[in-house]
């Protein structure tokens, strides 16, 4: 049949044709795009697998780089704490050239100012050493590294250490080498009637130890009430005078570092100790010794502490009644104890320092291990991504190909399909 209204051929052909520009404009984008998924209609559970995939890798790339800040961070300060090493075994060597014989008292205050010179060199390396802005040895750091795609995968820096790591907070300000910084004896002598004396050593240029320092009132022993006596108020003991009770009754022998104290005869006077080493305090530690810990610029200079360091502040009583005698001033008895125990120190600051140097290792190791975890992961995620939404430009040129050749069979078809009503005009002659 011959239509001339109705061209049939010629529909047929259009909605054939129009049936391939779909598929082939599809074709177009992804090709161009280079992604499989352009938009949620092409795959709607494909889109959404491929974007949670796309979160895990972003997370996973910044978890890298936040694990190369924690190994930049780790590794300055290992570094700062390695400087810190040198210098402290430097001090070690001083204090064993200090024993040496032939050192006259010149070379042992020119050994003492080199020690100083290194503690006031420790102290700056930690109140300076930084990151980005973030203190590194001022004991507070305390750091969370998240090197994952999701909370809690963590890796901790931690440097904290409540006495810091100046040279102070390592205990290295109390090295003393020069001899003439001991303290043998300080005696108090005289009092006979009751009162009140309060006893205080207001920031002396001391570093160190002081040994055996002996307060004596006409010859009976005396104990403080509480362990920390700065201020406290001390009671009559029946000890032998050279021995100290703590506030656990404890008789204790005083060895070279310690306070042997004597009460008066007259139980009705009171005793108050004040010690104020600038910014530092007396302690009464555990164990048979007691110790003066010096901190801050009490700790810089080693030197004889003069009579006048020692102020005595009498209430009740006339200034005739209290004699006071002058601080002998001596070097130490045995300076091999002087010697072990400085020792003792620098090898305890440099066990600190070397555990904080091997987990800040452990730590970097860890950093590493996991960044090559983490790149492991970011590649196969990667790939399993690629797969799900890129485009396989070897199906997809295929494809176009196909489309095309059809796209012009359909528009040859539908250029002589719309020819045919012509075939009526052959009729009509």
């Amino acid at each position: 049949m011959l239509f001339v209204s109705t061209n049939l051929s010629s529909l047929t052909a259009q909605r054939m044709l129009s049936n391939l520009n779909t598929p082939l404009n599809q074709t177009f984008q992804r090709l161009a795009s280079g992604y499989r998924i352009n938009s949620a209609a092409d795959d709607a559970a494909g889109l959404q697998i491929s974007n949670r995939l796309t979160s895990q890798i972003n997370g996973i790339n910044q978890g890298i780089r936040n694990a190369n800040d924690g190994i930049s961070l780790s590794q300055v300060a290992e570094g700062a704490l390695d400087e810190m090493t040198t210098a402290i075994q430097r001090m070690r060597t001083l204090v064993i050239q200090s024993r040496s014989g032939i050192n006259s008292q010149e070379d042992r205050t020119a050994i003492q100012n080199e020690v100083k010179q290194i503690n006031k060199e420790i102290t700056r390396i930690a109140e300076t050493t930084s990151f980005a802005g973030i203190p590194l040895l001022d004991g507070r750091l305390n750091r969370d590294f998240l090197v994952g795609a999701n909370a809690g995968e963590n890796i901790n820096v931690n440097l904290e250490r409540d006495e810091g790591w100046t040279a102070e907070g390592l205990r290295l300000s109390e090295i003393v080498v020069d001899g003439t910084a001991g303290i043998n004896s300080a005696r108090v002598t005289g009092v006979r009637n009751p009162g009140n004396i309060a006893y205080s050593f207001p920031n002396p240029p001391i570093s160190g130890v002081i040994q055996g320092l002996e307060v004596s009132v006409n010859g009976l022993p005396f104990r403080p009430v509480q362990d920390e006596f700065t201020g406290n108020p001390f009671a009559p003991s029946p000890l032998v005078p050279g021995q100290l009770t703590f506030g656990n009754d404890t008789n204790t022998n005083m060895l070279v570092f310690g306070l042997a104290l004597q009460y008066a005869a007259s139980p009705e006077i009171n005793f108050t100790a004040s010690i104020d080493f600038a910014t530092g305090s007396f302690q009464v530690p555990p164990g048979i010794e007691l110790q003066f810990r010096l901190t801050g610029s009490a700790a810089d200079e080693p030197s004889a502490l003069a009579t006048q360091a020692f102020v005595s502040q009498l209430t009740g009583l006339s200034p005739d009644q209290v004699g006071i005698q002058p601080f002998q001033i001596a070097p130490p008895e045995d300076e091999e104890l002087i010697t072990r125990l400085n020792l003792e120190i620098i090898d305890e600051a440099l066990n600190t320092i070397d555990s904080a140097r091997a987990k800040l290792g452990a730590t970097q190791n860890r950093f590493q291990a996991t960044i090559r975890n983490l790149s492991n992961i970011e590649e196969n995620v990667s790939a399993a991504r690629s797969r799900i939404r890129d485009t396989d430009y070897a199906k997809e040129t295929a494809e176009l190909t196909r489309l095309q050749i059809l796209q012009q069979a359909s528009t040859t078809v539908l250029s002589q399909a719309n020819q045919r009503p012509q075939a009526a005009l052959t009729l009509l002659q």
